[in-house]
């Protein structure tokens, strides 16, 4: 039994580093790409930025003869693992769904679509406000002064507010597997929907750069309304839950 229990171990284990390996293969290609089509990426990312900048007279520049490499690489690194993370989910669905039951893989299914679907939403959520939130800011520029961004420091800023806003939207997907398990349901979801409104609120004056109320608010509005269709969504897993119950205690009877 020791024998068979050891050789199981093994094979998972030997699945595990063939999984790893191609999810590091993924994102070595995915970075290759976003290495590639760099000078796209960078229009994109600092769109919202120059623009504004652009107005008031103001330019991009870099302190080092390395700045402009490093942000390439670390612009790189990001987008390529973005760019490679279906792929990875999908690794990692195919390693951990064996071992769980076919109603937990029917109900975690969805979610692995979903949650790149809502990440994305973030990303283009914070990709939205940043323009409006850059020309709030240079507003404030004394006079007889110049706007002198560095690349290194505007840009790891800017990624550091998209994956903000792609991780605040997977709130959903946290309470729908809380869900799931039977950690939270859809009673007490609703009787703590003020603070989950205020949390969104709160997390959105932390990752937007600006303490402009309509800024926040546009930002706080898409969680507030996730967290309210979660409820929704919760409420489908009870019935379904609860179906499937009667079912078996009508079999069983």
């Amino acid at each position: 039994m020791q024998e068979e229990e050891r050789s199981d171990l093994i094979g998972h284990l030997a699945e595990l580093r063939a999984r790893l390996l191609r999810g590091l293969l993924y994102a070595a290609v995915g970075t290759t790409l976003a290495w590639i089509y760099y000078e796209w990426i960078y229009r994109l990312l600092s769109a919202p930025v120059i623009g504004p900048l652009k107005e008031i007279g103001g330019e991009m520049t870099f302190r080092s003869v390395l700045e402009p490499f490093m942000v390439r690489v670390a612009i790189s690194l990001v987008c390529g693992l973005i760019l490679a993370s279906p792929l990875i989910y999908y690794e990692f669905w195919a390693f951990v769904a064996p071992g769980l039951t076919r109603s937990e893989r029917r109900a975690a299914r969805p979610l692995v679509p979903v949650s790149g679907v809502l990440f994305l939403m973030g990303v283009a959520t914070g990709y939205w406000i940043t323009g409006p939130s850059v020309a709030w800011l240079l507003h404030y520029k004394p006079p007889d002064t110049e706007a002198l961004l560095t690349l290194n420091d505007t840009l790891l800023l800017l990624l550091k507010l998209y994956i903000a806003f792609g991780l605040a939207f997977q709130l959903p997907i946290v309470l729908v597997l809380l869900a799931t398990i039977g950690i939270v349901n859809s009673r007490l979801l609703i009787s703590r929907w003020r603070e989950a409104v205020v949390g969104a609120f709160l997390v959105a004056a932390i990752i937007t750069p600006t303490w402009d109320p309509i800024i926040m608010t546009v930002a706080a509005l898409p969680m507030a309304f996730l967290y309210l269709g979660t409820i929704g969504a919760v409420k489908v897993i009870e019935g379904r839950r609860a179906r499937a119950e009667h079912k078996e205690h009508s079999l069983a009877g």
